[in-house]
């Protein structure tokens, strides 16, 4: 038992808590994350990582409880009345994106709690981040609570967009508020989409029409080139990202007579009145819908508390400010059905705005495939995290990369069989068809494709970053020792905040280190002796794992959680899969320099992919036969 707990959340908060009360021996200070940690560390400021206070079985329950309620806006009937043309608002918020946001919040809940059980303080000192949680869990407790203001504000995951870039070999990423971003988006289609004449003519409205819901052109050229040659319109709705996003995405639309739509040339004065009138009166019931306290209350509860404070401010704010880009969405998506001949509707996952908006208004009418586009590997033992590829909502055809991915679903989640299609995976038909040319130099590079640590599982605590950060440094440090060997590194293309981590660890370590972001994957394996991949957890292997394999690379994967899968990959001996704890020293030297070694895996992996992947080499050509007959 300690008289004062002292709950530090970001390294702001040192700023607002005097140095006095950190350090005071009636004191107890709990970091909550790596940057709380970090500073406190930096400080010289005695604490524990309040992390270490929930079990890891603690952090599943925690997992599964979110992951159930992220349809919470079917539990009541009320919530119809936010129904617009017969679609539900408050459906359409991105499932990613809320789960990212509740998990974070709830595992800093169960944290607090599990600590204030434990420590029975008889005061508690913390930043405004922490006081929704604080005020909710010492609710009638006699302990005294001093809250410090902090500038802090919580956001979702989409209210600020990065924008990234490459120059030359250095990344350049900056993020804008989801405003800013929608209006130079719309700038940018407006005028590259005019002058190339990029915008979709509603006269071809008649021919068959295959819609791409946020499908990036350049990762499915071929593709696109294949469903060109059955003369069918190909349109894009990209609110993401546009799919104008670069000059090799022009091209291939160009190449492939792949259009967008102009919004605000489809909507007509009727169209834009009845707009109006529906943001109006939505919210309105908005607001009449939030004010019912008590039905929140008790909708989200944990552990006899109800964690709305929590949640509450942020999910408001977020529905007030896009419900008028929610009613335009469905009124631009229903509009697109009436005037456009659709004969199927693809899309690389259903839990994005535009996805369901889509989705919604076509019922199942029109067909619609879900085209896996990572390295999935689901086993049984990791069925509860198969949520991310969107399996479980999706009602229609999902067409799979092969025959593994097939049988998963068929036995473990009791998918019809008639509603899987296997056709190998679109997006790597380009790799089967390089020219492989022997490397003259004989000096070695070694890519580090580290996965970065993301918040969705809430498996990741302050000891993974620590673990990753003290792997990194080693390996690092184990090659430099290597004559004629170099390291180059390519980052995960997510909008995840590890990824700046990542980045500023390998420009202390060594800043000639090249650090690349959005080059060609392609040519960036191509151009290496060994690809090592670094998984935080066991159950998500990087995609670039099967690229590698592909291209022939001898391929490490270091997981840093100890858990170990029995994924096809592992069983066919195709990768050299470690731990951060084995002798990392002896296998690096072996992957780059023992040549029988480096054969075997070459050819396991070979095995792997004409194993794993069907229709290698040829998955565009037999996908677009399959949009054909829609």
């Amino acid at each position: 038992m300690v008289n004062t707990l002292i709950l530090i959340n970001s390294p702001s908060d040192l700023g607002v808590i005097s140095t006095d009360q950190l350090k005071s021996p009636e004191s107890k200070v709990f970091s909550f994350n790596i940057y709380g940690h970090k500073i406190l560390e930096k400080e010289g400021i005695k604490h524990e990582i309040a992390e270490n206070y929930l079990s890891s079985e603690e952090r599943l329950q925690l997992f599964d409880l979110v992951t159930s309620y992220r349809d919470w806006y079917n539990n009541k009937s009320i919530f119809n009345e936010l129904e617009f043309e017969g679609v539900n608002l408050l459906s359409l918020l991105d499932t990613h994106e809320f789960q990212s946001f509740v998990m974070p919040e709830l595992l800093n809940f169960l944290t607090i709690k599990r600590i204030i059980e434990k420590e029975k303080p008889n005061k508690i000192i913390a930043t405004t981040s922490f006081s929704s949680i604080i005020k909710s869990l010492v609710n009638g407790k006699k302990i005294d609570i001093k809250i410090h203001a902090n500038d802090s504000v919580k956001i979702l995951h989409w209210d600020r967009i990065t924008i990234k870039y490459n120059i030359g070999r250095f990344p350049i990423s900056f993020s804008i508020s989801r405003s800013k971003y929608v209006k130079i988006k719309n700038f940018l289609e407006l005028t590259i989409c005019s002058i190339l004449g990029l915008w979709f003519d509603f006269r071809n409205s008649k021919k068959k029409t295959i819609l791409m819901l946020e499908i990036n052109p350049a990762s499915y050229a071929e593709l696109l080139t294949h469903i060109n040659k059955y003369d069918r319109n190909i349109i894009f709705i990209n609110r993401r990202r546009p799919a104008i996003w670069n000059l090799h995405s022009i091209k291939i639309l160009r190449s492939c007579n792949g259009k967008l739509i102009n919004f605000k040339n489809l909507l007509e004065l009727k169209d834009r009145k009845l707009i109006q009138s529906a943001i109006s009166q939505y919210s309105d019931r908005l607001e009449k819908l939030w004010s019912n306290e008590d039905l929140f209350t008790k909708l989200f509860y944990l552990e006899g508390y109800s964690f709305w404070p929590l949640i509450k401010d942020v999910l408001i704010n977020t529905y007030r400010k896009r419900i008028s880009e929610y009613i335009l969405l469905v009124i631009i998506a229903k509009k697109i059905f009436e005037r456009v001949n659709i004969s199927c509707i693809l899309s690389v996952n259903e839990i994005g705005e535009t996805e369901k908006t889509i989705l919604d208004i076509n019922k199942n009418k029109i067909s619609s495939i879900l085209l896996e586009h990572g390295y999935s590997n689901y086993v049984p033992k990791t069925s509860r995290f198969d949520i991310s590829s969107g399996y479980s909502n999706f009602r229609d055809k999902i067409a799979v990369w092969g025959n593994t991915q097939k049988n998963y679903l068929i036995e473990y989640r009791k998918t019809d069989p008639n509603r899987i299609l296997v056709t190998g995976s679109p997006r790597h038909d380009s790799f089967f068809k390089r020219k492989f040319t022997p490397k003259t130099n004989i000096q070695k590079t070694i890519l580090f494709a580290p996965h970065p640590i993301t918040e969705f599982t809430g498996q990741a605590d302050t000891n993974l970053h620590i673990k990753f950060e003290k792997l990194v440094r080693n390996l690092c440090s184990i090659i430099k020792k290597i004559p004629n060997v170099k390291i180059v590194v390519k980052l995960h293309p997510s909008q995840v905040e590890h990824n700046n981590d990542i980045r500023e660890l390998f420009k202390e370590i060594d800043p000639t280190i090249p650090v690349y972001l959005l080059n060609p994957i392609i040519e960036i394996i191509e151009s290496c002796d060994v690809v090592l991949t670094i998984s935080p957890e066991g159950f998500d292997p990087s995609t670039i794992i099967l690229e590698a394999l592909i291209l022939d690379k001898p391929t490490m994967n270091i997981v840093l959680d100890g858990h170990f899968y029995e994924f096809q990959y592992v069983n066919d001996n195709a990768v050299l899969t470690l731990s951060d704890k084995s002798d990392l020293e002896k296998n690096l030297s072996d992957i780059l320099f023992n040549q029988e070694f480096r054969n075997e895996l070459i050819n396991n992996g070979r095995k792997h992919v004409r194993n794993f992947l069907s229709n290698y080499g040829t998955a565009s050509e037999h996908l677009a036969s399959i949009l054909d007959s829609y």
